[in-house]
């Protein structure tokens, strides 16, 4: 039987996951620098080790509100097309172990082509998991728009 690993986060009332193999580093919030033109769900960048990273807040990506910055305030950090993109999370609260038969596909009356980053849901005693691919929640548009006001040497950079 298959495991799947997964980081466990809420987006304000919502708990979500994410495979931790798409998990490049989780980072306590930091300062993020506001950068024109963006889309409105794009907080920022911030530095990583001198590396420049687009922040994106879920909570404004998936319509759930604002996001209260708290000490528990956590970025998931992970690798879209070569570069590192941070996503803004209200608290990372652990890391579990969900078997095949633990895990659902999203209900059909969900699934939508522009929800493609909808792996499935998890089901750990009475909680709920969504299980997101981080890496499919940018369009490549977005992505693009992203790259355009990143500096050139950080869109080769390999983390």
């Amino acid at each position: 039987m298959a495991e799947m690993q997964i980081v466990v986060f809420s987006l304000n009332d919502e708990t979500c996951g994410a495979d931790t193999s798409q998990v490049f580093k989780i980072e306590k919030y930091q300062k993020v620098d506001k950068i024109p033109e963006m889309p409105y769900f794009v907080d920022g960048i911030m530095n990583l080790r001198g590396r420049v990273v687009p922040v994106v807040n879920l909570n404004r990506r998936f319509d759930l509100g604002q996001t209260e910055i708290t000490k528990k305030t956590k970025i998931i950090i992970t690798e879209i097309d070569k570069g590192l993109v941070g996503f803004v999370v209200n608290d990372v609260q652990e890391i579990i172990k969900l078997s095949d038969d633990e895990i659902e596909s999203p209900p059909g009356v969900i699934q939508k082509k522009d929800n493609s980053y909808m792996n499935g849901v998890g089901k750990k005693g009475e909680k709920l998991i969504s299980i997101l691919d981080l890496r499919a929640i940018l369009g490549s548009e977005e992505i693009e728009d992203i790259n355009k006001v990143l500096p050139e040497e950080e869109k080769n950079k390999q983390p």
